[in-house]
Order: structure tokens, then C-alpha cells, then sequence
């Protein structure tokens, strides 16, 4: 089994002290009985993200192809273009990311503080009754899932871009995750550590964004819509806030948490990272502003926008310091698929970090907002710099909470790769394709025409790419159904 990452006696500044690796301090549980107690429901969110990955991955297949034959699978109504787009995006947002981060979050949560989720020993009825309301609260969720990507099938959607579910599902959502994530807010104030790690700070500000973000957008969105003139900067406020205060934290805490472990080192410049933090929550909401630049609202609105994108490098720059500063003198490089998957995720967030800035610049956004580079920026944010560090922690997670090395490790290295290929030539097919396009369409001698033929072989590439994440999210789904069964459906060699 991996080694256990989370000693009680690791200090930020100073790294891990002697004799910290000892897994048991007095007063406290040791790593064994915190998984036994989130055991069952990080399992089960895990394993339900895992599903709609592929199934997103999948339809994105799809739609990638209908870009170079648009006549593909034309026939059939239910697959037109309009319909799989929202479902493929909802899925792999509220199916995959979210479902995906509430389970890292819970694990590093309760790896952090030192407390189990619930005593069994101490008080069996109630660990049971909030295990069982936990499970009970990740199958609500995914039957919401389920049936409000069929509505959308089917054609009830309520047409606001990442908010399509009807208001059925959508609620059923929002009450799921207050039962499951509530737990993980409480659980921060019965850690046993008195000076909160940075990866705790993260984990709170993830938890508690989401319901306000989500419910706040449903309620003047879909719920109870505001008039048409103010709708469209409240989902321009959505759709950057999100993926940056709601998924980004939980990936971050996952970064803080567990490259200085992986590492055995202290983080770099600690005193920055509660500025890094503030920036992040006061600059990150803002993002999705941007998108006003040219539109029918208040000028102060877009200029913030602008200003904003461009200060997010500053958070930025400071959690490159935190963790790119971590000395290189102790330890060696880990060679693990978990390390490999946190580090391209602080490359990915870096990269998204200078794309964003650069963007909101109004000139280049008047040049580029409409062309592939607007949609790298958020594969970049959502693949990269979120899933990637999901990746690191289910990796990590799982041998813990089984109490078994459980991955294959060729198929482990097989998903790391096909990822790492298909992520970063999707990413540089949507830039180069974004830049022709968008220097085409201001140019006036250049037809539309002539400008869709420039985009073509770009689409080609999307489509590779497509097809390598998709096989990327089938080997994983593998890999941990192998990983499940143990040795019952898969039996060692002699």
C-alpha cells in the first residue's frame, strides 16, 4: 500500500519533523480508522464521477466529429448538436468535477483534521445513520443527474448555458450536496491541528461557494428569472465563478496538501499564501465578466472584468511560488502517476492563469472571444488545472481507503499518458485554431467560407484528442472496477 502522506506532525514551515512518520500521536486516531469512516461514501462519489467521465467523454467524441461531418448521426433528433452540447457539459461539470471534488474534499478534509467523519466504536447508531445519509445523498444526486440529462435529451431544457437542468433536478442537486457537504464544514472545526493548514483553507471556501454560487444563479436564472436585461450578467458571474471558487479551491487544497508531502518539504514563502487565498476569492468571481466586453451593461462591469482577469496573476503567481519554490535538495522527484497528475495540474493552472490575463485584454478579447481560444481557456481551467489534481487525489485515496495497493500499475501509467497527450494537444489545437480564425474574421477581405476550411484541420486534431481522452476515461473506469473487485474477479498470478 501507498505510504501514508498525512503524519500528525507536519508543520508547513518546516516540513515533516522527526519521527512524524509514525501514524498514531496520543489522542489520536490512526489513518486506518479515518478511512474507515468516509470508506463507503468516497468510494461511491468516486466511483459514479468515474462513470459520467467516460459518458461525457464520450458525447464530447461525438460532437467533436460533428464539427468535420456535420451530417453524422443527423437523422436522429435526439443527437442533434444543441442537445448533446449542454448534457455533455453538465455531466462532465456536475457528473464528474463536482461529484469528483466533494469526494477528494471529504477524504482531505478528514485526513487534515485528524477526526474521523464518526466514531463507530464510541457511537455505532449515529456513524450509521450519517453514513447511510451520505450514500442516500450521492444516489440523489446521480438519479438527479440521470433524469435531467434525459429532460435535456428530450428537449426540456431551461437554455441557460451549465444551468440546463429543469428545476426539479437542479433543486435535487442543491439538497444534495448540503447533506453531504455540511459535514466536511463541521468537520474543520473538530480538526485537532490549532493553526489551519492552507489545504483546510482551500477546502472551506470550496464547500461553502458552491451552495451559494449554484443556488444563487438557479434562483435568479431558472428558478425565479430576473428580466432579460439583467440575466446576462448574473450568468456571466456564474460561469466564472463556478469553476473558480466552487472546483478550483478543492483542486488546490489538493495541491497544497499533498505535493509538500510527496516531497518532504516545507511550502515556499508561507507567509504569501493567505494573500494567494484572499486573491483568489475576491479576483476569481470576476472572471467570467469578461464576456461583457461589447455588451448592453454598465461599463464599470466589463472594466472590472478586465482588470480582474488580468490581477488573477497574481494569485496565480503566488501559488507558483508555494509550490514551484518547493526545495529540490531533499527528496527526489516521486515517480508516481498521483505526483505526475498534481504537478501538470499547477502547470495547467499557470498556463490558464497567463491565458486568462491575456484575454482580457479588449483588444485581444475582440479579436479571440469568439473562436476556439474562448473554449482552451476553459478546458485548460476545467481538465487541467481542476481535474488533474482529482486525479492525484483518487490515485492517492483509493489503496488508503481499500487497505490495499489496489491500481494496476501499466494501466495507471496507460490513463496518466493518454490524458497528459490527449489534454495538451486538444489545448493546442483550440489555440492555433482560435488565433487563425480570429485573425480571419478581422480581416475583411477574408470570406466566412475560407474561414471555416482554416478551421477544419483543427477540428481534425480536436477529434484525435477527443477520442484519446475518452480511452484516457475507459482505462481509468478499468482500472478502478479492477481495483474494487480485488482479487475476486481479477486473481494474481502465480
Amino acid at each position: 500500500m501507498s505510504a501514508n502522506l498525512f503524519p500528525m506532525h507536519y508543520s508547513e514551515e518546516v516540513g515533516i519533523a522527526d519521527g512524524a512518520c509514525s501514524e498514531t500521536t496520543p489522542g489520536t486516531l490512526d489513518s486506518r480508522a479515518l478511512d474507515d469512516s468516509l470508506r463507503v461514501p468516497v468510494l461511491s462519489l468516486f466511483g459514479n464521477a468515474l462513470h459520467w467521465l467516460i459518458i461525457s467523454a464520450l458525447i464530447a467524441v461525438v460532437l467533436s466529429i460533428k464539427l468535420v461531418i456535420p451530417g453524422f448521426l443527423g437523422g436522429i433528433s435526439f443527437f442533434s448538436y444543441g442537445r448533446l452540447a449542454p448534457i455533455a457539459w453538465d455531466l462532465f461539470l456536475y457528473g464528474w468535477a463536482a461529484q469528483a471534488a466533494l469526494a477528494a474534499g471529504i477524504w482531505l478534509t478528514v485526513r487534515l483534521a485528524g477526526t474521523p467523519l464518526s466514531d463507530q466504536k464510541k457511537n455505532p447508531i449515529w456513524a450509521t445513520l450519517q453514513s447511510t445519509l451520505l450514500v442516500s445523498a450521492t444516489i440523489l444526486w446521480n438519479l438527479a443527474i440521470l433524469l435531467g440529462s434525459l429532460a435535456i435529451l428530450a428537449g426540456y431544457s431551461t437554455g441557460v448555458e451549465w444551468l440546463e437542468y429543469p428545476n426539479w433536478a437542479s433543486g435535487a442537486l442543491f439538497a444534495s450536496f448540503l447533506m453531504i457537504g455540511i459535514w466536511a464544514v463541521l468537520l474543520f472545526d473538530r480538526r485537532i491541528n490549532e493553526r489551519a493548514e492552507v489545504a483546510q483553507w482551500y477546502l472551506v471556501a470550496g464547500f461553502c461557494s458552491f451552495p451559494w454560487i449554484y443556488g444563487t444563479a438557479n434562483l435568479l436564472l431558472t428558478w425565479k428569472p430576473l428580466q432579460a436585461s439583467a440575466q446576462g450578467p448574473v450568468l456571466a458571474w456564474f460561469s466564472g465563478s463556478f469553476p473558480v471558487l466552487s472546483l478550483l479551491p478543492i483542486s488546490l487544497a489538493a495541491l497544497y496538501a499533498l505535493l509538500p508531502r510527496m516531497k518532504k518539504e516545507h511550502l515556499h514563502r508561507r507567509s504569501l499564501a493567505p494573500l494567494g487565498f484572499w486573491a483568489v476569492l475576491l479576483l476569481g468571481g470576476w472572471s467570467g465578466v469578461t464576456n461583457l466586453l461589447g455588451s448592453p451593461v454598465p461599463a464599470w462591469m466589463s472594466a472590472s472584468g478586465v482588470v480582474c482577469g488580468v490581477l488573477f496573476l497574481i494569485p496565480t503567481l503566488i501559488i507558483a511560488i508555494n509550490l514551484l519554490g518547493i526545495s529540490r535538495q531533499g527528496e527526489k522527484q516521486p515517480k508516481s502517476v498521483s505526483f505526475g497528475f498534481l504537478r501538470n495540474g499547477l502547470y495547467a493552472l499557470i498556463t490558464v492563469g497567463a491565458v486568462t490575463a491575456f484575454c482580457s485584454v479588449p483588444d485581444v478579447s475582440g479579436a479571440l472571444r469568439f473562436t476556439g481560444v474562448t473554449d482552451a481557456k476553459i478546458q485548460l481551467l476545467l481538465i487541467g488545472a481542476v481535474s488533474f489534481p482529482l486525479f492525484g487525489v483518487l490515485y492517492e485515496a483509493v489503496p488508503q481507503l481499500l487497505g490495499r495497493e489496489s491500481w494496476c500499475p501499466s494501466l495507471s501509467e496507460q490513463h496518466y499518458w493518454l490524458t497528459l497527450i490527449g489534454f495538451w494537444s486538444l489545448i493546442g489545437g483550440l489555440l492555433l485554431g482560435g488565433l487563425f480564425t480570429g485573425l480571419a474574421l478581422n480581416d475583411p477581405t477574408v470570406s466566412f467560407l475560407n474561414i471555416t476550411s482554416y478551421a477544419f484541420p483543427f477540428h481534425v486534431m480536436e477529434v484525435v484528442a477527443r477520442i484519446l481522452l475518452f480511452v484516457a476515461a475507459t482505462v481509468l473506469g478499468f482500472n478502478i472496477t479492477r481495483a474494487f473487485a480485488g482479487d475476486y474477479l481479477f486473481p494474481k498470478r502465480s
